[in-house]
């Protein structure tokens, strides 16, 4: 009777045991979806950023922007073949 009652008891332990187990798990996996997800949400801003920060540098570094800044701000303009000057180099 006493070693029936054991086993009733061990029995229900383990059953409980594996219950907690259980939860423990799948508490732990939904911390981790959400975890997750936010990192995901942090790359995405991170990635738009870079795109931003490269498409803003293309237009920063654009020929055409630069040729115009050095005409209209510096007051550049392209040489006349009279003031090229070429340089012949001995070796």
């Amino acid at each position: 009777m006493i070693k029936r009652f054991f086993l009733i008891i061990v029995i229900f332990a383990v059953v409980v045991l594996l219950g907690v187990f259980y939860v423990w798990e799948r508490a732990t996996a939904l911390q981790l979806t959400i975890v997750l997800g936010k990192k995901e949400k942090e790359l995405n801003t991170i990635q738009n950023r870079i795109d931003s920060l490269r498409l803003e540098y293309l237009n920063l570094t654009s020929v055409i922007r630069i040729e115009k800044i050095a005409k209209e701000k510096l007051k550049m303009r392209y040489p006349t073949s009279k003031e090229v000057r070429y340089i012949i180099e001995n070796r």
